[in-house]
């Protein structure tokens, strides 16, 4: 049996909030540990894609979530300048914090560039209490 979520945000601050919240249907098929490690790695990726880009202004980030066998997928696409991959560890807040973030708490994970749009996704046991 599977859970997913999907939703679109504009490209603003309280996006991340709402992206956030939007995991809020896979809750109960989680630890509450992994549950506070998927909001809190959709918040931070969110965050990086609101790094000021001038040409991408009004743009929109599309957020997909899956619960499935006891692992969660979760997809963020945005703007092609969107999500670099850091040479050193950011600070927090910085631009690469959030795939900092995703490196250090996912079992897989990955970035895709194709037609303009970036993509950042990864995976995690929803039913373990540490990778």
């Amino acid at each position: 049996m599977s859970e997913s979520v999907s939703v679109r945000l504009p490209l603003e601050p309280e996006s991340a909030r709402r992206a956030r919240e939007s995991m809020w249907p896979l809750r109960n098929r989680m630890t509450s540990e992994a549950y506070t490690d998927l909001r809190l790695l959709v918040n931070e990726l969110v965050v990086d894609a609101l790094q000021p880009r001038p040409s991408e202004s009004g743009r929109e980030i599309e957020v997909r979530a899956e619960m499935r066998d006891g692992a969660v997928r979760v997809e963020l696409t945005q703007g092609s300048s969107a999500y670099r991959l850091p040479s050193r560890q950011p600070e927090p807040g910085a631009p690469g914090w959030g795939v900092h973030l995703a490196l250090r708490l996912a079992q897989r994970w990955g970035l895709r560039r194709e037609r303009g749009r970036a993509t950042v996704w990864w995976e995690m046991p929803g039913d373990q209490r540490r990778l």
